[in-house]
């Protein structure tokens, strides 16, 4: 179930006289109450100098009451063709603040769509030309109505239709305030996958660039220098080598000549014997 939404309240100075201070109290059973910045302005030029007593005791009873109301004074301000005012038509002061009251209510109802603006006043052909602008969260009504419904409870018909309209609204754009998330969640998805597939595929490119670089040009491997102690050791053996080999050869050639007198007497006299 949509929650209701918050209801502003703009009051003219129409509705301000048809109610006592002691009923101005009860506004703020239905919403937010807003003064614009003409009427607290007219009430303060009315206080000590209306021609009109009822007038001057309006005036006054609001100086009372402001200060500790709670009431907000707004100065926000829209412009529409349905508050214009006809070229050559003369108004008097009071319609002249009526119709500045209006634009206040329509300003404050652009300004603030998630809003009800109810604009509160007597005059008819004000409210009129109010329901003509046809705004989702802008509607008006009688001083008397407002007051009915603060006791009651009940809304009047205009509020009623324009909180349906503003729930059907708010009904038929949650669909497709869903549809962006979801398709949003889907686009990032996709997007995720997709830079996840491409650096995958330039890390198989890599790693087949790799196997073809070593298929085609096979790497050579470059013979370490042998150390000094591989090459120290051969040489040291051919040297041991070459010095036993030189003592062996020296020995059997000198051996001959070394024999003991002994053998080589005993040599000499088989030889004598042997020859005639």
């Amino acid at each position: 179930m949509t929650a209701l939404p918050p209801v502003s309240l703009v009051l003219d100075i129409s509705a301000l006289s048809a109610a006592s201070a002691r009923e101005w109290l009860e506004f703020s059973r239905v919403g937010t109450s807003h003064v614009p910045q003409v009427v607290y302005e007219e009430m303060n030029f009315l206080f000590d100098r209306s021609p009109d007593p009822d007038l001057e005791r309006v005036a006054r009873a609001f100086k009372r009451f402001y200060a500790n109301s709670g009431w907000q004074i707004t100065d926000e301000t829209g412009h529409h063709p349905a508050l214009k005012v006809a070229s050559g038509q003369a108004m008097t002061k009071r319609g002249r603040v009526s119709l500045a009251v209006a634009r206040c209510a329509y300003g404050l109802a652009q300004n603030h769509a998630n809003n009800l603006v109810v604009l509160v006043s007597s005059d008819r052909a004000l409210l009129q030309r109010l329901y003509d602008i046809q705004l989702p969260n802008l509607c008006g009504i009688t001083g008397a109505a407002l007051l009915q419904w603060c006791r009651s409870g009940q809304r009047p018909i205009a509020v009623s239709q324009k909180l349906q309209q503003m729930r059907s609204t708010a009904q038929a754009a949650a669909p497709a305030v869903k549809r962006s998330a979801i398709g949003g969640k889907a686009t990032a998805i996709q997007t995720r996958t997709a830079i996840q597939q491409t650096t995958k595929g330039q890390a198989t490119k890599g790693q087949a660039a790799k196997g073809q670089t070593a298929k085609g040009q096979p790497t050579k491997i470059q013979p370490s220098a042998p150390t000094l102690s591989k090459r120290s050791i051969p040489l040291w053996w051919a040297v041991a080598i070459a010095g036993i080999a030189s003592l062996i050869l020296w020995a059997m050639l000198a051996r001959p000549n070394n024999q003991p007198a002994g053998q080589q007497s005993g040599r000499q006299s088989s030889i004598a014997a042997i020859r005639p």
